[in-house]
């Protein structure tokens, strides 16, 4: 029994020995920290702005088909209203299919466009943030931070702007 209690002395002693040799250099590393701010960055950017811009050019565009749609379907919808009482019934039972028709391709056309909208959307906050990321990379590489946190995702309610690299990023994402 002696003899287990001694050996769970000893290895108790290197275990802290062993810790002791790799935690105590990383204590005694100056800390670094740095932080960002994506909502301003988002907001400021010009190549942010450039991006938005281009998304809603393209968006606007293929958008028409669908307005265009629903211009129609309005008129269908009017001329149901003005004739349809004196359409003969054969005549206002094939508009008013032709109508259910229009309604249903143009729920599947705006489907669809919400879903290219989505997915571009999804590719330009993905490229803007790769280049975010270069960014920060880069100044991490220069400048060798410890940490480099998001404002807002890190939950940080006070920093000085010392450690702020905010600025430095917005500079490089022209």
């Amino acid at each position: 029994m002696i003899t287990i209690m001694k050996k769970t002395t000893i290895a108790c002693f290197l275990t802290i020995c062993f810790v002791g040799l790799f935690i105590i250099p990383v204590l005694a590393q100056e800390l670094k920290l740095g932080v960002f701010d994506i909502q301003r960055i988002m907001k400021e950017s010009k190549t942010v702005s450039s991006y938005r811009q281009e998304f809603m050019k393209t968006i606007e565009s293929k958008r028409k088909p669908l307005l265009d749609k629903e211009a129609f379907i309005k008129a269908i919808e009017e001329k149901i209203k003005k004739d349809g009482s004196s359409l003969p019934p054969g005549d206002r039972k094939a508009i008013e299919e032709k109508l259910a028709n229009e309604i249903k391709e143009a729920r599947r056309m705006k489907e669809d466009f919400d879903a290219e909208a989505m997915k571009m959307d999804r590719a330009l906050a993905q490229k803007t943030f790769s280049q975010i990321d270069a960014i920060i990379r880069k100044i991490n590489e220069q400048e060798n931070y410890t940490i480099i946190f998001e404002k807002t995702a890190a939950g940080i309610v006070h920093f000085k702007n010392t450690v702020d690299i905010t600025g430095r990023i917005l500079e490089q994402l022209k």
